[in-house]
């Protein structure tokens, strides 16, 4: 078979590149496995419903004017424009990339076993090891997915405990989000423990799993690894992995592949403001995933959307716009958390709990 554009990956990027040519006028072929489904962070979403949210269903797809097979790439000469996809051979005009992450734990003995909610097979399998009543779960991992997962399991009663190498849930985070996090965690019932260096999973009579650490251990009906995404290619693309995220053109272009985009969370962003960025949020995979779309439709624009996310961690609602790594001071503004660069100009604010102040935050970084 033959196609004008494949993309490659079925989550939040690849679907909004695929539904943004749709409306150029351009019918995608969106390749992956399974449904089209929501990636990280709503994957909260999907615990308290039970169930991983549905970007589109097979209906919606074809009233878009998006064909799809379900399948992963399993070879791939992207020079010359090839896939072959289910024993499918595809000639392709133009491939888009957007793999996004892989959720593997970390190398620790018998931590392989334990569920990864992030992704929607081991989302259901999550909700499975669940069911049946109230159980005792440790989160390992208290970053943005850990601390919201450590929240929305505490509020389904659940007795949860969330563990993290660094002393303070969101500590990769800047000030105050640490502090924030750590209150809005606990006024959901669950635990944190700190410091907490884990060494080994094992699991026992009962299907009890003892968690070892070095300070000591502790005991779960469930494990949960929450120890974040890295971005990854599968081995069929013939794309070099040790220079991941993929560094890209101003027009998603990747080096040396003229017929190749790629987007999401596998690439560094190129920001007309801020350089190149990694931001794995889905706002930043919707903004790469239509400027690809409107750079292969022949649109000239740039990537200069601010960069956004936003969580709900229990009671509190955490919102952020610009890119805080420019940041070299944080101070309050008028009610605003505003972060400055060297020169004193604004490029990152925080919101606290007041979304509607999210219009004044853009404009002060507009302005």
């Amino acid at each position: 078979m033959s196609t004008e554009v494949a993309i490659v990956g079925n989550g939040v990027a690849g679907y909004a590149c695929a539904a943004r040519l749709a409306r150029h006028g351009i019918r995608p072929l969106l390749i992956g496995p399974g449904a089209v489904v929501d990636r990280p962070p709503l994957t909260k979403q999907g615990l308290a419903r039970g169930a991983p949210v549905l970007l589109a269903d097979e209906d919606r797809l074809a009233t878009l004017g998006i064909d799809r097979l379900d399948a992963m790439v399993d070879e791939a000469d992207l020079v010359a424009g090839r896939l072959v996809a289910g024993g499918i051979e595809i000639d392709v005009e133009t491939i888009v990339l957007a793999t996004g992450l892989a959720y593997r734990p970390p190398r620790i003995p018998g931590l392989e076993a334990a569920h990864v909610n992030a992704m929607p097979r081991g989302m259901t399998r999550l909700v499975d090891a669940l069911a049946g009543g109230p159980k005792r779960v440790v989160v390992v991992g208290a970053g943005l997915i850990g601390t919201e997962t450590s929240a929305t399991l505490a509020v389904a009663g659940h007795d949860v405990t969330a563990i993290d190498v660094l002393e303070r849930p969101l500590d990769r985070l800047h000030e105050p989000l640490p502090t924030l996090g750590a209150e809005a965690l606990a006024a959901t019932g669950a635990r944190f423990r700190g410091g907490a260096e884990l060494v080994g999973v094992r699991v026992g009579d009962n299907d009890l799993v003892t968690l070892c650490c070095k300070d000591g251990s502790l005991t779960a009906d469930v494990v949960v690894a929450a120890t974040g995404g890295r971005p990854f290619v599968p081995p069929g693309l013939g794309v070099d992995v040790s220079e991941l995220p993929l560094t890209v053109g101003p027009d998603l272009r990747v080096p040396g592949l003229d017929r190749v985009h790629a987007v999401g969370d596998l690439i560094l962003a190129p920001h007309a403001r801020f350089g190149p960025i990694r931001f794995p949020h889905w706002d930043m995979a919707i903004a790469t995933g239509d400027r690809a779309a409107d750079e292969i439709a022949g649109i000239a624009s740039e990537l200069d959307r601010l960069p956004y996310w936003w969580t709900d961690i229990g009671p509190r609602t955490f919102a952020e716009v610009g890119w805080a790594d420019a940041a070299t001071e944080w101070g309050e503004e008028d009610g605003l958390h505003v972060g400055r660069d060297a020169t004193g100009e604004p490029v990152a604010v925080l919101v606290v709990d007041e979304p509607r102040k999210l219009r004044a935050a853009r404009a002060l970084l507009d302005a």
